[in-house]
């Protein structure tokens, strides 16, 4: 284009050498470069979030330029227990039990199971979802306790820096060769604030023995992720409701998860016969501004069909 512009206009270009155009050539070349390092971001500036869902024994990897040692997970139920109309006075889920451990230097594997049984039997395990959450380090911290474990906050900060989302892990009971009569019926989780720099997590579980209703609460255990405030926001919600962004932000600026928290009934005195069945929640945008969680789940009465109810939801939002 240079060499055309110069033999048609003789007159008014002065004559370049070939140190001139090296010169010149370089030059255009940096301006591409720093234009295109402002167009497409580099891996280095890869994203603070990433939400996704994913399945037992699938593989979750890192973003690109990044590893496992980047980033905290947090996985939570998506989708668990099964619904078979017509035929579910004797069904129930038993155990649920969901993680996420690194497999090499890019990769994490999955977990997500849960123990069901179809009839008067022996429950079977059956793969369930998960939806997840990666949060760069430098923003989080992670990790898994025991209901009614203490969490400490990251040394030289207060709760008042983190905002706080806790998850079930694990709930149920696994009793192999007498399950035939046995049934998860409630589960939750939630925390409390000890002091200004320690939580209690809680996440009990109550499961029936038999038919007799001979039921007890069981220790089940509770995965967390800490998000820095200035970075996050956090909230509760119900099956169907909408959440909002924060400031002059759209959906797309964030990365959301939307996980259980109370799921199934207690009724004392009369729970020999009683199961929960399934439970699953979601999120999905609901225009520009905001997004709308769903989450239920099916339970029986009376060795009957079960019936859908809505669940008690929690909510984190991380800036990408």
């Amino acid at each position: 284009m240079l060499l055309a512009l110069t033999a048609s206009q003789p007159q008014t270009e002065p004559n370049l050498t070939l140190s001139d155009l090296t010169m010149l050539t370089i030059r255009v070349h940096l301006i591409l470069l720093t234009v295109l390092s402002l167009i497409v971001p580099s891996v280095a500036m890869a994203a603070n979030a990433v939400a996704g869902t994913t399945y037992h024994g699938q593989i979750i990897t890192a973003p690109p330029g990044t590893s496992v040692s980047d980033w905290n997970i947090l996985v939570v139920p998506r989708n668990m227990g099964f619904t078979e109309i017509g035929s579910e006075g004797d069904n129930a889920l038993l155990r649920f039990e969901v993680s996420a451990s690194p497999l090499n230097n890019v990769e994490w594997s999955v977990w997500a199971r849960f123990k069901y049984r179809n009839s008067s039997g022996s429950g079977t395990w059956y793969s369930g979802a998960v939806d997840y959450l990666l949060v760069r380090k430098a923003l989080s911290a992670a990790g898994t306790l025991t209901h009614g474990e203490n969490l400490a906050v990251p040394s030289g900060t207060s709760v008042a820096d983190w905002n706080i989302i806790v998850s079930p892990a694990s709930a149920g009971f696994e009793e192999p060769g007498s399950e035939f009569d046995n049934s998860l019926l409630r589960f939750s989780t939630s925390y409390t604030i000890v002091d200004n720099f320690t939580w209690q997590l809680q996440a009990p579980y109550k499961f029936r023995h038999s038919n007799q209703g001979l039921s007890f609460v069981g220790a089940g255990q509770v995965s967390y992720l800490l998000v820095s405030r200035d970075a996050s926001f956090t909230g509760s919600a119900t099956h169907g409701q909408t959440f909002a962004t924060q400031g002059n932000t759209a959906v797309s600026d964030w990365s959301v998860l939307v996980l259980p928290t109370s799921v199934g009934f207690e009724e004392v005195g009369s729970e020999g016969d009683n199961a929960l069945l399934l439970f699953d929640s979601t999120v999905q945008a609901s225009g520009t501004y905001q997004w709308q969680a769903f989450g239920a789940f099916k339970y029986r009465f009376q060795n009957g069909e079960g019936s859908w109810n809505g669940a008690t939801l929690s909510y984190i939002a991380v800036r990408n």
